[in-house]
């Protein structure tokens, strides 16, 4: 995948974290339910936490990896953890933010942890696809009888701590980001049958989450789930498709632009969520209007944000990995 087509993955994932977080956060105290828009916008944007993973696991296999970039890996999750865990219990007001999540840690703790593994496997092609393959239908296995047997003690472990999925996505961009597979990626054929498939995909999707996902939402008073294994096909088809983006009419102006705010995207799935508390606060959200400008205001101010953190040398690792 080029740089232009990674950027404009890693502006998407950072678009759809805070427009599907703010929705959903807004779901019970501002009447979520009241415009289709919303439910539109909430559908498109699920997408945000696979993708992430995704990205990183591109990112990871164009690195040097060794022992000394394992460790750094290790060491970088483990501070961003213990900062943020840190201001939130310390500092009162920022409780009403966002508290990085265990299950987020762990996940990328195992990964690096087994990350020669990993390494070695990515060396034997054939082998790694196999893994992949067993883990997404695993997963998606999971994930369906979890939904239709949600009383059962085997299938009851919370989305978010279903490690393997994160693993998956994950293992995915490792996969994309292989030589062969990403030269493959990069022929138009390929990535235009990508952009054909997605309305078809984006079906399959909303259906499965219509009849499975929200309701199960419902019936469990927004316990909200972290979407896994249904999407992957959609996410592996956005990544595809981003290979064919090329940019005719002011492409400087735009890859700038795309790269500004690219450069953030950990950033802003760390910090949005605060900077969501803070302006919900003084701004009170009662129309659909006010709701659609939270979510640009909140995107806007966590890039912002992000922007000035990262050029500290000290502060950008507490929102690096």
């Amino acid at each position: 995948m080029n740089n232009t087509g990674l950027n404009v993955i890693k502006t998407l994932g950072c678009m759809a974290a805070v427009t599907f977080f703010t929705l959903y956060n807004t779901w019970d105290r501002y009447d979520y339910d009241y415009h289709w828009i919303l439910a539109f916008l909430t559908f498109i944007s699920t997408i945000a936490t696979p993708l992430f993973f995704v990205v990183a696991g591109i990112m990871d296999a164009r690195a040097e990896q060794d022992v000394h970039w394992q460790i750094g890996k290790i060491r970088n999750v483990v501070i961003v953890f213990l900062f943020w865990m840190t201001i939130y219990y310390l500092w009162e007001p920022y409780q009403r933010g966002y508290l990085i999540q265990p299950w987020f840690v762990f996940s990328f703790i195992i990964i690096y942890s087994f990350h020669p593994l990993l390494l070695w496997l990515s060396r034997h092609r054939l082998l790694f696809c196999g893994l992949v393959f067993s883990l997404l239908v695993f997963s998606y296995g999971y994930d369906l009888l979890s939904v239709l047997y949600p009383d059962e003690h085997l299938f009851s472990l919370e989305p978010q701590y279903r490690l393997w999925t994160w693993l998956l996505f994950y293992l995915t961009g490792q996969l994309l980001g292989d030589a062969l597979i990403s030269d493959w990626m990069a022929r138009k054929k390929v990535a235009r049958g990508a952009i054909i498939a997605l309305p078809v995909i984006y079906l399959f999707t909303w259906f499965y989450e219509q009849h499975f996902f929200f309701a199960l939402f419902k019936a469990d008073r927004n316990a909200f789930i972290l979407t896994g294994s249904q999407i992957y096909l959609l996410v592996v088809a956005l990544v595809i498709a981003a290979s064919e983006v090329r940019f005719r009419r002011n492409a400087a102006i735009k890859e700038a632009l795309l790269g500004t705010i690219s450069k953030t995207m950990t950033g802003v799935y760390i910090l949005h969520y605060s900077v969501f508390h803070l302006v919900t606060a003084l701004i009170p959200i009662t129309s659909l209007a006010t709701k659609l400008t939270l979510i640009v205001v909140t995107f806007a101010a966590s890039v912002l944000l992000s922007r000035l953190i990262l050029a500290s040398g000290w502060l950008k690792q507490v929102i690096t990995l």
